[in-house]
C-alpha cells in the first residue's frame, strides 16, 4: 500500500507541474509599417532628421518569450541590425546573424519590459553614442495577443543623459500567439 500511495503522490505532483503556465510563448509580431517608413522621432538638443526611415528592420517578425527562474524573462527576436537617422546604427550582437536575446521582467502592475544597452556606431563604424533599446509589452498577461512598442534612445557619447543631444524613436507593434 505504501508503494501505491507514493506512486499516486509522484503522479499528482507531475500532473500539477504540467498544469502550470507555459514557459515559452511564441508570437508573430507586426511592427507598424507606417512608423517604419516615417519613424516617429523625438530629439532634444539637436534637429529632428529629415530622413525618417528605418533601414534593416523587418516589419514581420517572430518573437519567443521564455520564463526563467525567479520570474525572469528573456525575449528572443530576429538578429537586430538597423539604421535610423538621429539614432545611427543599432546592433545587438555584431558577431553573427543568429537571433538576439534580451533579458526582461514583468512590471508590478502588469505588462513586460525588455532592455538592452549598447554603443552606437555611425556609418563609418566610429563610436558615436550610447543607446538604450527597450521593448515594452503593454498587455497585462502573455495571452493570445500582445501589443506595445519598441523604443530606441540614442545619446551622443561623453555627455550626461540630461544635457547631451539625444534622439529616440518609437515603433508600435502587435503580436498574435502561435501554438507549436
Amino acid at each position: 500500500m505504501r508503494g501505491y500511495t507514493w506512486g499516486v503522490a509522484v503522479a499528482s505532483l507531475m500532473g500539477l507541474m504540467g498544469c502550470g503556465e507555459d514557459d515559452t510563448y511564441l508570437y508573430d509580431v507586426s511592427l507598424d509599417e507606417a512608423a517604419l517608413s516615417n519613424v516617429p522621432i523625438e530629439c532634444s538638443g539637436q534637429d529632428v532628421p529629415e530622413d525618417r526611415t528605418v533601414e534593416g528592420l523587418a516589419a514581420q517578425q517572430r518573437w519567443r518569450i521564455r520564463r526563467g527562474e525567479l520570474d525572469s524573462l528573456s525575449l528572443e527576436l530576429p538578429d537586430v541590425d538597423f539604421f535610423a537617422e538621429g539614432i545611427g546604427s543599432f546592433v545587438i550582437d555584431r558577431r553573427d546573424d543568429a537571433p538576439d536575446v534580451i533579458d526582461g521582467a514583468a512590471a508590478a502592475g502588469g505588462g513586460f519590459q525588455f532592455v538592452h544597452l549598447t554603443e552606437g556606431l555611425d556609418r563609418m563604424g566610429h563610436a558615436r553614442s550610447d543607446q538604450a533599446f527597450t521593448i515594452v509589452i503593454e498587455t497585462k498577461t502573455l495571452d493570445d495577443t500582445i501589443h506595445g512598442f519598441m523604443r530606441v534612445r540614442s545619446m551622443l557619447k561623453f555627455r550626461a543623459w540630461n544635457t547631451s543631444p539625444q534622439c529616440a524613436i518609437t515603433i508600435p507593434f502587435t503580436g498574435k500567439r502561435v501554438r507549436e
